[in-house]
């Protein structure tokens, strides 16, 4: 019998120091895997705010107000490009106009060239026919100079008015191949920047609309963790619960060794140990309850972060795919239309440069030929002059010089002759002038450079600062998604903790013999054992599991006058009350 009895006492020992062991694993796994956890929630908590982050950057990067701005500098850039064609229209035409100018003018000048060569042929014939009179032989090479004078004179103002004709002929090429430019681009460009310049603001909204869905989904993930953050804590609470039952079973070992447990006997103490192990596993069994209840709930609301990582992955791709992906990257087609334009510009302002040169010269080039022309009608009154006095001479000399007479008068009739095509040259000329001046005025006034070069180095800004984004989005939406499967793995507690736990209940079970513990007839004698033990509590729950298996009425000490007299006892109970306050 005493073998039985001592075989039994070393298998209850063994099962007790068992259950120990399962207790110390399970406490450290629970510290352990919990912190884990916690630290998890705490990264995907920080990652989701960078997402955030990231989402706020990219809406903000190209605003309303910032396309409005930049739309409103485009706009009177893309009416002045609209104009070009007719200004060029313009342009070409006053060319045109210059260019039949000169080939009136040149048809007066030959007109000239065909008097002065009469003019000559009567020089000569005065030469001949006044050889014989002295009054004449310096008269005629006089005239014949001068008449050379007015035909080189002719001649010059012939070779700058070819000049001006092929200066224009130059002029009318490259504003042909302009507008020819003009036309085949200019409608492409502007149709291109009016696109994609509502299409900015039309990507803004849908950006926008995007971003606040996924930051929407991921301020609810943010929700969620605080929440499972917040149940976390039933990690803590079973840990202190395990450390109770473990102090409890310290607690009876120390107690059945002092002064105190000696004063039991034999069936006392046996009473106390079942009591105290009928405790303990029911302690065990209401923590495994309470730690299988939450951690369900937590696993559940974690595995719901799949589902909202995979839609923040979905939104990250739609909003990637509306920002870089072929038509959809309205900034780069933007870009892309403004350095266009740019181009064009640049075009402009080197055919507008040309167009200010030949308008130079070919004012110059007029001013020469009026020059020339007062020197032809100098020349042209000159040899009026001379065959008038001519005539007079040739008057005084009777017979003699009646010959002379007779060719001067012809010289007067035709230098006369060259007044007629010399009004109509300076006709031309003064048109000249006035098609010039409206060439200076209708060139390309504007400064279109500006307006397109502070509006490409926006959209350049925005497309990078919008790339950086996407960039950026792509790779925290896969840490999101990466951090969060982690998450769902690393705190699934109870497929890890759930079978210690329910291990540690079985052999609590074990452990009980499971008869009828009533310490009320010697609660005196363990009152001291029982109220250490219920001061190790910070649950009610435990205290009421406490009052069923050992006595209650410590529990209530605090409110008994009688009970504790001294003001030591009284913090303690205060002590018990602010801690049952906390749970």
């Amino acid at each position: 019998m005493n073998t039985m009895l001592r075989q039994k006492e070393t298998f209850k020992i063994d099962r007790q120091a068992e259950f120990s062991a399962k207790l110390s694993a399970a406490h450290a796994k629970i510290e352990k895997k919990f912190l884990d956890g916690g630290a998890v929630l705490v990264s995907v908590m920080d990652i989701l705010g960078n997402l955030i982050g990231i989402l706020d950057g990219m809406t903000g990067t190209i605003d309303g107000k910032m396309a409005r701005d930049t739309l409103e500098g485009l706009r009177q850039t893309i009416n002045d490009l609209a104009q070009l064609p007719k200004t060029e229209e313009e342009r070409q035409a006053a060319f045109n106009n210059l260019a039949d100018m000169c080939s009136l003018t040149g048809e007066h000048i030959d007109e000239i060239h065909e008097t002065i060569r009469y003019l000559k042929t009567f020089a000569v014939t005065v030469k001949i026919t006044g050889a014989g009179l002295t009054e004449f032989a310096g008269f005629a090479d006089e005239i014949r100079e001068r008449i050379q004078s007015g035909s080189d004179e002719v001649g010059r103002f012939a070779k700058n008015l070819e000049e001006m004709h092929q200066q224009l002929i130059k002029a009318r090429s490259f504003s042909t191949d302009t507008l020819s430019d003009f036309h085949s681009t200019i409608p492409q460009i502007i149709e291109s920047l009016n696109e994609n310049s509502g299409l900015i603001e039309k990507q803004h909204r849908e950006m926008a609309d995007i971003a606040a869905q996924a930051k929407k989904i991921a301020q609810t993930v943010q929700g969620k963790i605080g929440s499972v953050l917040s149940s976390l804590q039933i990690g803590d609470i079973t840990r202190q619960r395990i450390e109770h039952i473990q102090s409890t079973l310290e607690m009876l070992e120390e107690f059945a060794s002092s002064s105190e447990g000696k004063a039991l006997d034999a069936a006392e103490l046996a009473v106390l140990q079942e009591a105290v192990l009928q405790l303990a596993g029911a302690q065990m069994d209401e923590t495994a309850a309470d730690f299988h209840r939450d951690c369900s709930k937590i696993f559940a609301s974690i595995s719901s972060f799949a589902d909202d990582a995979a839609r923040i992955l979905s939104l990250r791709d739609e909003l990637i795919d509306k920002t870089r992906n072929g038509d959809s990257n309205i900034l780069a087609l933007m870009e892309k239309g403004i350095v266009d334009a740019t181009n064009l510009v640049g075009r402009v302002q080197g055919s507008s440069a040309d167009a200010d040169d030949v308008v130079m010269s070919v004012t110059n080039s007029a001013k020469e030929l009026s020059r020339g022309i007062e020197i032809l009608r100098s020349i042209k009154i000159d040899i009026h002059y001379m065959a008038l006095n001519s005539n007079l001479r040739c008057s005084k000399l009777g017979d003699a010089g009646r010959s002379v007479n007779v060719v001067s008068g012809e010289m007067r009739i035709f230098a006369a002759k060259l007044e007629t095509p010399a009004d109509a040259i300076v006709e031309e000329l003064e048109k000249v002038e006035t098609a010039t001046a409206q060439l200076a005025k209708g060139g390309v006034t504007t400064d279109m450079a500006s307006p397109l070069n502070e509006a490409l180095q926006t959209i350049r800004h925005a497309k990078s600062q919008m790339d950086s984004g996407v960039e950026a989005l792509a790779q925290e939406g896969q840490a999101v998604f990466s951090r969060i499967s982690a998450a769902v793995v690393t705190l699934d507690f109870e497929s890890e903790l759930g079978s210690t736990f329910n291990e540690c209940c079985q052999i609590a079970a074990q452990l009980s013999e499971g008869f009828e513990a009533d310490v009320s007839r010697f609660s005196d004698k363990i009152e001291g054992f029982s109220h250490r033990v219920y001061k190790l509590y910070t649950m009610s729950q435990e205290r009421d599991i406490h009052a069923r298996f050992l006595p209650s009425h410590v529990s209530n000490s605090s409110s008994s006058a009688s009970a504790v007299s001294n003001s030591q006892s009284s913090a303690s109970d205060d002590d018990d009350l602010f801690a049952d306050a906390l749970f």
